[in-house]
């Protein structure tokens, strides 16, 4: 349950990194620079020795095991055509009520002979946007990144080490952890296996109505001594199968919920990656 948790705190860890990002001047410099230059200057330190491109790793870690494991679904079932995408909207409740808001799209970019794929992986929150376009194996493990550096106004790209279970996490170049996808060859086992209940139900959300299998189970949590209660709507005519879900944390006000709002086709590359 802890990963949804993770991204808002990401956010705050990005935050930080990018703050240091912008502490590296140039002093002893006979002409004062400009503020606008003493920018640029420093954002392209920050380049050149990878803070811009830490900060994105980290950000494309939280948005790659989200995005392709959007509500705890198995990942599995989130087949798109080339050219094809989603977009979700999560919404997610702290301990203190607080409300947040998240979009998430993710598209099928292109797909290469050798079994390589290029996908497109974008977060956004009320404040901030993170886009990349991101070269996975056969089995979407990422080979290489890519994404525009706003602070010196050109794409760049970042390489990932091949999987390795002796990989150091803190590394640089070793890739996110794969998001994990339950061991169920259909939803069949999945409602046996956790005993989950399942109802009819047609719903209307903002990418259409949906005639559902809703399932509802739960999981007892032994460290925190709470139950996390889990939702799933599922129409198996929708892409990926998911349309909807929410979780919840009993005696707290923690609880994340979303949509499916949009599937679309068209998509491109936006970073010239192919």
């Amino acid at each position: 349950m802890g990963n949804w948790k993770k991204v808002f705190r990401a956010f705050t860890l990005v935050a930080v990194i990018a703050l240091l990002a912008s502490c590296f001047s140039f002093p002893g410099i006979g002409n004062p620079l400009t503020d606008a230059l003493e920018k640029r200057a420093n954002a392209e330190v920050a380049s050149a020795i990878g803070i811009s491109q830490m900060t994105r790793k980290m950000m494309f870690s939280v948005v790659y095991t989200q995005i392709f494991f959007i509500g705890g679904f198995n990942a599995a079932y989130y087949d798109l055509e080339e050219t094809q995408g989603t977009i979700w909207r999560l919404e997610s409740t702290d301990e203190d009520g607080k409300v947040s808001f998240v979009e998430a799209e993710r598209a099928l970019l292109k797909k290469l002979p050798n079994g390589d794929s290029w996908w497109f992986l974008a977060w956004r929150d009320e404040e901030q946007s993170f886009e990349f376009e991101v070269l996975f194996d056969k089995d979407l493990n990422p080979i290489r990144m890519r994404y525009y550096n706003e602070d010196v106004k050109r794409i760049e790209e970042a390489k990932f080490d091949p999987p390795s279970k002796n990989a150091d996490p803190k590394k640089e170049t070793t890739p996110p952890p794969k998001a994990e996808s339950a061991d169920y060859k259909t939803l069949d086992d999945f409602y046996k296996s956790t005993k989950a209940k399942t109802t009819k139900e047609t719903i209307k959300i903002t990418s259409g109505t949906w005639a559902c299998t809703r399932i509802e189970w739960s999981i007892y949590d032994e460290d925190e001594k709470a139950t996390y209660h889990y939702v799933w709507w599922i129409d198996t005519k929708a892409t990926g199968g998911l349309v909807k879900f929410e979780w919840t944390k009993s005696g707290s006000k923690e609880k994340l919920k979303g949509e499916l709002i949009s599937i679309k086709k068209g998509y491109t590359t936006k970073f010239k990656s192919f």
